[in-house]
């Protein structure tokens, strides 16, 4: 795998159509500079490093990173289900699980085409690495701006590192920029790569500001580095990462890393507290204690660039087009676009599967599990939509519900997911592109508005997309808690319990996520050894919903046999509306007074079809092929 290694010095060998790599030995093959410019001054090192923050995982942003024709790169889970028939690398290669296949003689990863998160760690890291070997090298800079240099450098280099780990396993240590013949050298173990990663991260603690100024305001700093170091323990804690290269088998919690695990997530909840980071644990910006202002942590206004949630996100704000493609293509259906083809007919379809871990509330007003009879949870009828969790209506659309404007006259638009209503009819039957997939009777709420439609705003046709920001966002305040009770309680199996020194039961870390939304808390009987495991899950499941978080959690508890049963586990709900297939909702107090039925039923066409060697993505074949020291990930 010559890439893996070599790429971090030859990448860009291409571009200058070289019949050789030596000569990039004194060149950045990053900014075309010669070694002295790059080491100038703090200026010229910090714009050389700043060519790191582009590479960051865009994931909320369609045609970044694409896995194939933008569709939404959740689709891989049990949280979003695909709507396209053709040129779907999603459906057609990695939901199959033909991964190995897809890079035998490819130069791209699995998981990504095009710039993949995997290639463009690699670019990072060559970069990190150039800088700490040559920071003595740096002219007129202060001891200030040197650590400045340093605590990003090896924040990067963590975080870039940490990219590749969570995917293939143990990495060998790529500490230095290698310069050809030096690259074949053993895989380290997870925990061993981990261990080395956590250096970096810990030196970006000690090095970085608590908050940079209004200009640099995104960059790494403490606190994003302290959430980095919560979220690196729980993974390297986790069963999956408990494995050797090879095997790939279930294994417990390592019990001393949850200890630290919620320590480190404690820490950076505490250091927010104590100091002006610009960071806190928050309910919105719009009205505090309602649902909206929980929908203000993901919609943000257009005068801003980030929500004093996130501890680490990408900055950069998408023009209009792209913000309005983006929405389209990952959240909003055909029957609220102007657009033709395979633009219009994509949209990621949330599932039975992950609607089914929203809690209702009982008669006696707390909140349960819907498979708890306390709920009031009958399948099938209507009521049951009523009295979820407050984030359930946050996150999703349901029938009936009135949502902006459609058509020249822009009269009212009404969600039509019933069998016969307009826009299941569309989805379903009108457009060839999605006909032979199957509709879950649900649309995403969670990054949209009613005004998303092109046409709101006649003069241009973008505007309605653009009132609102949404953007790519990593690690988040809440995350911490989440982190915090997961961790804790897998190291003492007890969830109501509180070690000295730590601030809280697992329990009432989850309760404060809860409480901000409304949700009652915990009842006891999902607060015991047996049964708090699937609570923190459930929890994180539904508060991190659509955050890009689903994957490597399924992968790192290696729960495929729960979430994957079988090769088609994925399930829809058939709507039918009580006052008839179709009904104009305008008819009915705006939609207000309709009511529905629905069965669930199998979907037929959704292929998960994951097992045990799916946990760790495979080295290209060509790759193992050229290093005698890599080894394969097991059963590849």
């Amino acid at each position: 795998m010559k890439k893996i290694y070599y790429n971090i010095l030859a990448f860009l060998c291409i571009l200058s159509f070289s019949t050789g790599c030596e000569k990039f030995l004194d060149k950045s093959p990053d900014l075309g500079l010669d070694e002295d410019t790059i080491y100038e001054s703090y200026e010229s090192i910090r714009g050389y490093l700043d060519r790191c923050y582009p590479l960051l995982e865009r994931w909320n942003m369609a045609g970044a990173n694409q896995m194939s024709r933008d569709m939404n790169p959740m689709c891989i889970t049990d949280e979003l289900a695909s709507s396209i028939n053709t040129e779907n690398f999603v459906v057609n290669t990695f939901n199959t699980g033909n991964w190995y296949s897809a890079t035998r003689n490819s130069n791209w990863e699995i998981g990504m085409q095009g710039s993949s998160v995997i290639s463009q760690s690699y670019k990072a890291l060559r970069i990190c690495n150039r800088i700490l070997a040559n920071i003595d090298r740096v002219q007129n800079i202060t001891d200030e701006e040197r650590n400045y240099i340093l605590g990003q450098a090896h924040f990067y280099r963590a975080w870039y590192y940490y990219q590749l780990i969570k995917r293939y396993g143990g990495m060998p240590k790529l500490d230095r920029v290698f310069n050809g013949g030096d690259d074949d050298i053993p895989r380290m173990t997870y925990r061993q790569s981990h261990n080395w990663m956590m250096e970096d991260i810990n030196q970006a603690i000690a090095l970085l500001p608590v908050k940079w100024d209004d200009a640099n305001y995104s960059r790494p700093d403490k606190a994003a580095a302290m959430g980095f170091k919560a979220q690196a323990l729980l993974y390297a804690a986790s069963p999956l990462m408990q494995n050797d290269l090879a095997s790939t088998v279930e294994k417990p919690y390592d019990i001393d890393l949850c200890f630290e695990a919620a320590k480190a997530a404690q820490e950076c909840l505490e250091f927010i507290r104590d100091n002006d980071t610009g960071r806190r644990f928050t309910t919105g910006t719009i009205e505090p204690g309602t649902i909206d202002a929980y929908k203000g942590i993901f919609v943000l206004p257009t005068t801003t660039f980030c929500h004093e949630e996130y501890l680490w996100w990408d900055r950069r704000n998408m023009n209009e087009e792209e913000q309005a493609n983006t929405l389209r293509k990952y959240w909003i259906w055909a029957d609220l676009d102007t657009f033709t083809g395979q633009d219009a007919a994509i949209v990621g379809m949330p599932t039975a599967n992950i609607v089914a871990y929203y809690e209702r509330k009982g008669p006696d007003g707390k909140y349960y599990p819907i498979t708890d009879e306390r709920s009031g949870y009958v399948e099938g009828e209507w009521s049951s939509m009523q009295n979820r969790d407050p984030r359930f209506y946050n996150n999703l659309l349901l029938p009936g519900t009135k949502w902006g404007k459609k058509g020249q006259n822009q009269r009212d638009y009404y969600i039509s997911s019933w069998v016969g209503g307009a826009g299941y009819i569309n989805i379903t039957q009108d457009n060839n592109l999605s006909a032979q997939r199957e509709f879950t009777g649900w649309l995403a709420r969670k990054y949209t508005w009613p005004e998303c439609q092109p046409w709101e705003y006649p003069s241009n046709k973008n505007r309605g997309y653009n009132i609102y920001r949404v953007k790519s966002f990593y690690i988040r305040v809440t995350e911490m808690y989440l982190d915090y009770a997961e961790a804790l309680f897998e190291a003492t199996k007890d969830a109501t319990g509180k070690p000295e020194g730590f601030a809280w039961s697992p329990k009432e870390a989850l309760d404060i996520v809860r409480a901000r939304v409304g949700v009652t808390p915990i009842v006891d009987d999902y607060a015991t050894p047996s049964t708090f495991r699937e609570t923190y899950r459930r929890e994180r499941t539904v508060e991190l919903m659509f955050e890009n978080h689903r994957w490597e959690d399924i992968r790192r508890w290696m729960i495929f046999d729960e979430v994957f049963p079988t090769s088609t586990p994925i399930k829809n709900f058939v709507w039918t509306c009580d006052q008839g297939a179709d009904v104009d909702p305008a008819d009915y107090n705006e939609g207000k007074d309709l009511t529905f039925s629905y069965t669930i039923v199998p979907n037929t066409v959704e292929v998960r079809n994951y097992d045990t060697r799916h946990y760790w993505y495979p080295f290209p074949g060509a790759e193992v092929g050229s290093l005698d020291n890599l080894q394969q990930n097991p059963g590849w």
